[in-house]
């Protein structure tokens, strides 16, 4: 085998120079697989090499290799002319590119730098692994192959069968070095039947990076927004930012534009997402628009700073329009900083709800929010001190104000028996103090505006005892738990206002907690014992199974919460959670609280996930009892199911159904979906019912078409269809 590294075409003249001065030595060099290196630009190797003095050619023949400026050329015969300066190559020709890409020929003539060549058929293979085609190839620059009569794909290829898609065009130009395709008269063919034709199209090249241009369009239709077309432009401004610019025309909901940004920075990121649109259909309102943000800054090892955005012009436009609508938009600002034995943060809020109409004004903005928490190193028993500091200014333009300053400091002792039971120890001291303004007293029918606070002392004893057998390979834990707690009467007087302890849960998560109220409006008070009994096995495959059941009593009534709650008598609801995972394909939560005198049911949820991937049934149930202090709130009683399959390697079927089981429920979304998924495409239709309006947000059914052809791009075609109910 012979090896000699040059640049072209010096490497053939200096071959030339040699087979002059020593012709024989040439035919040695390839018996005695010696090489000759005269520069390290380019590299050739070859069984055998012959030269002919008369038409002065060059021939390597037999696994011939020639290397270029990160370029590779295969085949088995290579024909080198000096005065031409051209190389034929043939029998099983391949031209790896340095980008990846593979070209394959029967036969191609190339400069001697390997950076323009011909051919009449081409089969090249991308770094993605898609195909390009053509009956006639021209290369040049060592970037610009361009093709004419030409297929691309990005399936695998079948014989006797035309892949799921392709492109066809009369001709294509494929730019190296810009990462781009670029096709003339084309055409896409779904299983060889033309669906789709464009006078010009472009697309990156499947291995590139970011690219500015169009991305494919998304057609939709139904009664909210009639017949719609939005048209994206990805615009890539920089490595570190991009953007991409939507344009949107409806026949019923005005015309408009989305915009999306996006950068990063050596410490941080910023994400906006936006909406803009002229509703000419809308008597209420001619514009409207939204917009979410997210941005992230890490000022140092320590510090850290944020905000989220949730705006929206009114409280149904996201959903006429599509877009993600939870009940309550929240917008937040913050800093915080975290050390080894501490943690502060400073946030502001602001609200919009999405469901039901909220009067103006009445909205509350908390600007700001103060929070500082401290926990000490231990002592030599092992004790250690903990302190918290709470601000907060809450106010309305049509309402109540609420300025508070709350601080805690607490003392906590935990301690093993030699026995193995474990003991906890804490005791605390909070003070809270607030200025108001416009706080409405029930029992005096007025409102109050001035200053009020509280002093809560609390200490409590929390005893656990867990118990552990092991049969084989499988280990039991049961683990009985008491805790006491004592303090002064609560202290909750109408001059302060319940701004965030509202939304009261009692379950299993915070039996044991010493305040069960959800913020720090509302405080607990008296003398109470909280006991349970929790039970587990564990396998030794890591199947597990456990169960929690306990109960509070307390020594005195207490008016802070409501019957519904079940903390309102001395004796509280029965709490208690199962959760069982014997193996991968069985997942089941089930949480209670049953009433202590009836032992009815005042909140049950159930979740059940069953079967492997390839089938899998998912099942959610949820069971509120009404609070008869709150009438506008009704029994809740809701059950979700769903399922997932693939029906074939291919095919897939989805399915779920949310139903309101109330007495005056129904049925409130339906939806289905199939899907086909294989190596280079995706297509799918989504059908959902829904059984909700609200307003202009029209309820009904609507279907999705997705097409999804991998390397180039997303279709979608959303329709709604049927009479409004």
């Amino acid at each position: 085998m012979v090896r000699l590294s040059q640049r072209l075409p010096v490497f053939f003249l200096a071959c030339l120079a040699v087979g002059f001065l020593a012709r024989g030595d040439l035919t040695a060099m390839a018996q005695d697989n010696s090489a000759a290196t005269l520069q390290n630009s380019t590299a050739l190797q070859a069984d055998e090499m012959n030269y002919d003095d008369a038409t002065d050619t060059l021939k390597a023949i037999g696994r011939v290799e020639i290397e270029r400026d990160g370029r590779m050329l295969r085949a088995d015969t290579v024909t080198y002319n000096q005065v031409s300066d051209v190389a034929v190559a043939t029998g099983n020709v391949s031209l790896l590119d340095k980008n990846g890409t593979v070209m394959f020929f029967d036969r191609l003539e190339m400069k001697g730098d390997l950076k323009d060549g011909f051919a009449r058929e081409v089969r090249m293979i991308l770094a993605d692994k898609s195909h390009l085609t053509s009956r006639e190839f021209r290369r040049t620059d060592g970037h610009l192959n361009e093709m004419r009569q030409a297929v691309y794909t990005a399936c695998d290829e079948c014989k006797g069968r035309a892949p799921v898609w392709q492109i066809k065009a009369s001709n294509v130009r494929y730019d190296s070095d810009a990462e781009m395709v670029y096709y003339n008269n084309a055409r896409i063919e779904l299983g060889g039947v033309p669906v789709f034709y464009t006078p010009y199209l472009a697309h990156p090249d499947p291995s590139s990076g970011r690219k500015s241009g169009l991305l494919l369009p998304v057609i939709s239709g139904g009664r909210n927004l009639g017949l719609s077309y939005a048209q994206p432009y990805y615009i890539n401004i920089a490595p570190d930012k991009d953007a991409t610019l939507s344009p949107l025309i409806t026949t019923s909901a005005g015309k408009g534009m989305t915009a999306e940004y996006r950068q990063r920075f050596a410490r941080g990121e910023l994400q906006l997402f936006g909406s803009v649109v002229g509703d000419d259909n809308d008597s209420t309102q001619d514009v409207r628009g939204h917009l979410r943000g997210r941005a992230r800054w890490d000022i140092d090892d320590k510090w850290r700073s944020g905000a989220d955005v949730q705006l929206a012009s009114d409280d149904t436009y996201l959903r006429r329009y599509n877009f993600d609508a939870p009940t309550w938009l929240t917008t937040n600002a913050y800093a915080e900083r975290f050390s080894t034995h501490s943690y502060f943060s400073a946030n502001t809020y602001y609200f919009q709800r999405q469901r039901r109409t909220v009067a103006a004004g009445t909205t509350p903005i908390i600007a700001p929010l103060l929070q500082y928490n401290y926990v000490g190193d231990q002592t030599g028993r092992g004790g250690y001190f903990t302190a918290d500091a709470n601000a907060l200014v809450l106010y309305r333009d049509d309402g109540s104000d609420s300025n508070r300053i709350s601080t805690k400091v607490g003392w906590n002792l935990p301690y093993t028996s030699p026995l193995g039971d474990i003991y906890t120890l804490r005791a605390t001291l909070r003070g809270d103090g607030y200025y108001v303004r416009d706080v409405l007293r029930p029992t005096r029918k007025d409102k109050f505006t001035g200053t009020t606070g509280r002093v809560l002392p609390e200490a409590s004893l929390e005893w656990r005892f867990p118990f552990v057998r092991n049969d084989g390979n499988a280990h039991q834990l049961l683990e009985p738990i008491i805790m006491g707690a004592i303090s002064p009467k609560a202290d909750n007087p109408e001059e302060i206002p319940n701004e965030d302890s509202r939304d009261l849960e009692f379950d299993d998560t915070n039996l044991f907690d010493t305040q069960r109220v959800t913020g720090r409006d509302r405080v607990e008070g008296g003398a109470r014992v909280n006991y349970g009994l929790r039970w587990s096995l564990y396998g030794a495959r890591g199947g597990s199974v456990s169960s929690f059941v306990g109960q509070s009593y307390r020594f005195n009534n207490d008016k802070t919460f409501t019957p519904i709650t079940g903390l309102d008598g001395k004796l509280s609801d029965i709490v208690g959670r199962i959760d069982a995972a014997p193996n991968p394909y069985l997942n089941l939560l089930y949480r209670f609280r049953v009433n202590k005198d009836t032992l009815g049911s005042r909140r049950n949820e159930f979740g059940l996930a069953l079967g492997p991937e390839i089938a899998r049934l998912g099942v959610s149930y949820i069971f509120l009892k009404q609070d008869p202090t709150n009438p506008t709130l009704g029994e809740r009683e809701e059950l979700f199911t769903s399922f997932s399959t693939r029906l074939t390697k291919y095919w897939s079927l989805s399915a779920s159904n949310r139903q309101d089981l109330s007495p005056n429920g129904g049925r409130i979304r339906t939806a289905f979906g199939f899907t086909y998924e294989d190596e280079c495409s995706v297509f799918g239709i989504d059908l959902a019912d829904d059984n909700t309006s609200d307003r202009d947000f029209k309820r009904g059914l609507t279907v999705l078409l997705r097409f999804n052809l991998k390397t180039i791009g997303d279709i979608k075609f959303n329709t709604g269809v049927g009479a409004q109910k």
